[in-house]
This record gives C-alpha cells, sequence and structure tokens, in this order.
C-alpha cells in the first residue's frame, strides 16, 4: 500500500467518523412562532388555553379568616398546599414570632421539598420544618431560612394590623 493511498484512506475515515459523531449533537432553535412544546406529564404539547384550564386545575382560593377579618388566599399545586387543603376546615392559635409572621406546630407534618427564598413578602403561607405553619404579614429579606410554600394571600393589605402583635385567631377553610 502506498502512504499517499493510507493517508488518504485515513482522512476519509476520520471525515466520516467526524461527520456521523456531529450529526448526534446537532442543535437546531424552534421557530419562533411554533407553539411551546415543553415536556410534560402527559405529553401532550401546551398551548394558552391548556395552559389556563392547568392554571385553574393547579391552584384553589382558600378564606382565610384572621381575629375575625376574612382575606383570600390562593393555595398552590404543592404538596404542603394540598396538604393544607386536606386539613380544612382548620382554626388555629397562631403565636407571634419577630415582629413579622405568625406560626403554629400543627402536630401532624406537611410533605414538600423546602427551599430559600431571598424575599418573604407580605401574606406567603409557608411551612417551617415539618410541621410549622407559617403566615407572614411583613415583607423581608429572608436570612436564609428554609419553607416548603403553601399559598398566598391574595390581597394582604390589612393583614399586619389584623394580625395585631399577640396571638391571632386563623381559620382556614374553602370558599363555598
Amino acid at each position: 500500500m502506498s502512504p499517499s493511498l493510507g493517508r488518504r484512506a485515513f482522512l476519509q475515515g476520520l471525515g466520516l467518523l467526524l461527520a456521523l459523531g456531529s450529526a448526534g449533537c446537532t442543535h437546531t432553535e424552534p421557530a419562533a412562532d411554533a407553539p411551546d412544546q415543553t415536556d410534560t406529564s402527559d405529553d401532550k404539547p401546551k398551548d394558552s388555553a391548556s395552559d389556563a384550564a392547568e392554571q385553574e386545575e393547579t391552584t384553589m382560593q382558600i378564606s382565610v379568616i384572621v381575629n375575625d377579618v376574612p382575606f383570600t388566599a390562593t393555595i398552590e399545586d404543592t404538596a404542603a398546599g394540598r396538604g393544607l387543603l386536606s386539613r380544612l376546615p382548620l382554626t388555629l392559635s397562631m403565636d407571634e414570632l419577630h415582629g413579622n409572621e405568625k406560626y403554629c406546630y400543627t402536630g401532624e407534618p406537611f410533605d414538600g421539598e423546602q427551599s430559600v427564598p431571598g424575599t418573604i413578602e407580605s401574606g406567603d403561607l409557608m411551612v417551617f420544618g415539618s410541621d410549622c405553619l407559617v403566615l407572614f404579614y411583613e415583607t423581608f429579606a429572608n436570612g436564609g431560612w428554609g419553607y416548603a410554600r403553601v399559598g398566598k394571600i391574595d390581597d394582604p393589605s390589612g393583614l399586619a394590623d389584623a394580625c395585631g402583635s399577640g396571638t391571632a385567631m386563623v381559620t382556614f377553610e374553602q370558599i363555598s
């Protein structure tokens, strides 16, 4: 075999190998007007109508009555949110902490992954640890504490006044 023939075969083989290898690594961006084909558990393409319907299915509004002052809250479709919904109606005596939250150890654990939010907002309803339900009535920067998200008071104006400075009686119930 001549050296040039061996070199040519080597280069052709290398070219073929590179062509085949790069074929599996191509990435194309969808067209700007293409519908979002995000992977979902039911493998159906998403569109705005199904997104709206899914949003309605994954959240639920409840009544939260703080010291006789009614509020509406939206409960998220999280394990902790579903855990609260399964316990309704529920009335808790919630203690004061740090001038920004009311809390109660329920004695019954909530499921759900905890995360560390950078900011906690007035109206946030979360679980600390496994069984401590917390209603925040002031917005502040979180110092690194982890919580499982339950939901949020839709309009927290007046929430701090309703909570007061001591223990608060808080009732969570479904809206009929």
